[in-house]
């Protein structure tokens, strides 16, 4: 299995979510689902893009710089990206994975995805080890991590995302110092493009994102002219949200990878597997976030099976059925949010949101 696939919506979602801009979109992630018929025994297209040359030898250059100088032949290929080039370098005892930004005036990304990882592993989740970050090579950020090779495997990838799940919402975001600790609590050291623009202070940001939403639900509402909801569906949905308001209130807050699908789960025998491509991690209300997209994938995009959801919440420990009319409410407020973001930013994506915000409301609304 190639663990460094991406798909269009993939990238888009990593720069998106890792976004801490103060603009007035929401800072959901706008990927409806993964794609989870990718081909595991992908071949790389040589002809691909017409720079792999030169994206290779930049690679390698970086790996003798960074990681070890080089001992004789090394063998390098481009791997499939969009927003980001990807290239695996391997031979002489070098096997890794170097990955740039192809938008070098975008944020740097990377600290957010080291800083996840790394916290990860300390709670018991296998992830790649980072080989090297720097803010600037050539024209821009880049990172190096090692290549993880697939070993063939009878475990549940659903039920072991679950227990990863589980597992990443015990990743502490509060300062160990207490004289470093601020205001809100999270420690310092926490890099910003993990939150999101209603602030570092979680538990209120959720409540000030779940408000803007509700607060949208007006009349002369914009989604109400796009066919998105009716009028008379507007009491139903500011309900859930007012609902929603008041259920997550005492929930907990911390890490989310944002993209616990098979394809970023590398296989490893009997033993436990490694979670690769940090670049959709963020933070919020843990476990829900994880639950909710993988419901979503489930009833809104159709792309996973009940059982594989209901496998993904045994994982978790989680009641799947209890736990139904909450996620509902989630989806809810997540493709509202999504279909005002591709209002504000993306308007080629408008009619997709749309869609997809109209098939919630038919599934998820009471």
């Amino acid at each position: 299995m190639d663990q460094h696939r991406h798909d269009d919506d993939h990238e888009d979602a990593a720069v998106l979510e890792s976004g801490s801009s103060p603009d007035p979109g929401p800072d959901l992630d706008p990927d409806p689902g993964p794609d989870l018929d990718l081909d595991p025994d992908l071949d790389p297209d040589p002809d691909s893009d017409p720079d792999e040359g030169s994206l290779v030898s930049f690679a390698a250059l970086a790996v003798d710089k960074l990681v070890s100088p080089a001992r004789g032949t090394r063998q390098g290929v481009l791997l499939p990206g969009v927003d980001t080039s990807v290239v695996r370098i391997w031979g002489d005892g070098v096997d890794v994975v170097v990955r740039t930004p192809r938008d070098t005036a975008g944020p740097d990304t990377y600290p957010a995805e080291e800083w996840a990882a790394e916290h990860a592993a300390r709670h018991g989740v296998r992830t790649p080890r980072v080989l090297a970050r720097e803010s600037e090579f050539g024209e821009g950020p880049l990172m190096i991590v090692e290549h993880v090779t697939s070993i063939a495997s009878d475990r549940d990838p659903w039920h072991d995302l679950g227990r990863l799940a589980a597992a990443l919402a015990e990743v502490h975001l509060d300062a160990v110092d207490p004289a470093s600790v601020e205001p809100d609590g999270v420690d310092p050291h926490v890099p910003d493009s993990l939150f999101t623009r209603f602030g570092r202070d979680l538990p209120e940001a959720w409540r000030r994102h779940v408000r803007y939403g509700l607060d949208s639900l007006v009349p002369g509402d914009r989604l109400l002219g796009l066919g998105v909801y009716t009028e008379r569906q507007r009491g139903p949905l500011r309900t859930a949200l007012e609902q929603l308001v008041d259920e997550s209130e005492g929930w907990r807050h911390g890490l989310v990878h944002g993209d616990l699908a098979p394809r970023n789960l590398v296989p490893r025998g009997p033993g436990d597997p490694v979670l690769i491509d940090w670049g959709t991690a963020r933070t919020g209300p843990v476990p829900w976030l994880e639950l909710d997209r993988v419901h979503r994938w489930s009833v809104v995009g159709g792309v996973v099976t009940a059982d594989e959801l209901r496998r993904f919440a045994a994982g978790l420990g989680v009641d799947l059925d209890d736990s139904l009319p909450t996620l509902r409410r989630l989806a809810l407020l997540h493709h509202l949010d999504l279909v005002r973001w591709a209002l504000e930013h993306r308007p080629d994506r408008l009619a997709r949101e749309v869609e997809e915000a109209r098939r919630a409301i038919a599934r998820c609304l009471p």
